[in-house]
């Protein structure tokens, strides 16, 4: 009876995982990330890699910070989200990115990162590469 138990409970994790594998979110590995449409940029568009970020264990929500898990992702530069122009404001586009204070912008996200002594990009350079 205990070895039907066991073989029955680990077809079930087995089973588990397997949906849960299925029905995991697949992100784009490697894109450039922009303002929304008709903001005007400055600087060139910058190199980003989910692929990193994964191998960091950064959890999707951390910057997908609306996303429910079930619904379609969405970029910053969604229309209600991140796409208001200029600096200030939680609804700025360029504040999603840079806010040194936020944990979850990427500036102030790499700013902790760097403090851990970890090599991540902290200068304008090194995010807007031409």
């Amino acid at each position: 009876m205990h070895r039907f138990i066991m073989i029955t409970m680990t077809l079930c994790v087995l089973i588990l995982a397997s949906a849960l594998a299925w029905a995991a979110v697949e992100a784009p590995t490697d894109l450039k990330l922009g303002p929304p449409e008709g903001m005007r940029v400055s600087k060139p568009l910058v190199n980003f890699s989910h692929g990193k970020h994964n191998a960091a264990k950064i959890e999707c929500t951390t910057c997908h910070h609306n996303w429910d898990g079930k619904s379609e992702v969405r970029s910053c530069s969604t229309p209600a989200c991140h796409d208001q122009p200029g600096k200030k404001g939680t609804t700025a586009f360029y504040t999603a990115f840079h806010s040194k204070k936020s944990e979850t912008s990427c500036l102030g996200c790499h700013k902790i990162v760097k403090k851990d002594g970890k090599p991540v990009p902290v200068s304008c350079k090194a995010c807007h590469a031409k």
